[in-house]
């Protein structure tokens, strides 16, 4: 059953976008503030941390085990179609993607540092930089908007999916310790499913380059999701150094394209597992 939500929920998004009316993260910000300055003011961090994260989770653990049996099941499959809706990555991801391909296209290398930074970019100081930098924060939403949501579904369910969101929304609007000890749960969340897409990667794009690029990679734990996955994309694409902006518009279509074959195959991937 959990497959069929998935296939659903992925279905969903790629016809009609990610889903604004339900991707609401205002209750969590609320949820963070009150507990911040209203519940228990004076607790340590690391438990402030804890309770954020996972309080939210656990409801929906309780909720699922409660109810998830009514209506023959069908209640569940709800509660587990909107979650999984609400985890897989923002549609204003795609809008900066396509503004971003969009000045490439016309050779507006300026507007391109622009959209570059409003993507969250890292900050260049020439071309080549300023390509790879938003080549690869390109690259990590597209990988961050499907397969870790999808694989924490899988392995357990839709607190694990609502858990990885809440943490990188967490990442995205925290600052100074909170969001170092963030990003590194992000991280850990990260390292598995970046390792399995790895394969992935290099059978829906050039192989030889991509699983050598992955073979380096495989074991590292001192290199951060974004610097491996850009170097996982290069080989898949056989991406060549710093081309003109117009190329870069075309890699930029390259990199979705491959994505979208690897999200195809990763749910027949998932599909197949089931039926074993």
């Amino acid at each position: 059953m959990n497959f069929l939500v998935l296939l659903v929920a992925v279905i969903v998004t790629e016809l009609l976008g990610s889903q604004a009316a339900i991707q609401r993260d205002h209750w969590f910000a609320r949820w963070r503030g009150w507990l911040a300055e209203s519940a228990i003011p004076a607790a340590p961090p690391p438990l402030l941390r804890a309770l954020v994260l996972l309080v939210p989770v656990l409801i929906l653990a309780l909720l699922l085990h409660l109810c998830g049996g009514w209506l023959f099941g069908l209640s569940g499959v709800a509660v587990n179609l909107l979650v999984l809706l609400y985890a897989f990555g923002r549609g204003a991801a795609d809008d900066g993607i396509d503004l971003y391909r969009e000045v490439l296209a016309r050779g507006d290398v300026q507007a391109a540092w622009h959209e570059a930074a409003e993507l969250g970019a890292r900050q260049a100081d020439n071309w080549p930089e300023l390509h790879d930098s938003a080549q690869a924060t390109v690259a990590y939403l597209c990988f961050e908007r499907y397969f870790p949501v999808m694989f924490w579904f899988v392995v357990l369910g839709a607190p694990g999916a609502l858990f990885y969101r809440l943490v990188s929304l967490a990442v995205a609007d925290e600052r100074g310790e909170d969001r170092a000890v963030n990003r590194q749960l992000l991280w850990v969340l990260e390292w598995v499913p970046l390792r399995l897409l790895g394969p992935v990667l290099a059978i829906v794009g050039s192989f030889p380059a991509t699983m050598r690029a992955w073979r380096e990679s495989l074991f590292s734990v001192d290199r951060g999701t974004a610097p491996v996955l850009a170097d996982l994309v290069r080989g898949a694409l056989l991406a060549e150094p710093a081309p003109s902006p117009g190329e870069s518009a075309r890699e930029v279509d390259a990199l979705r394209a491959l994505f979208r074959r690897a999200l195809i195959f990763t749910v027949g991937l998932i599909a197949l597992f089931e039926l074993l």
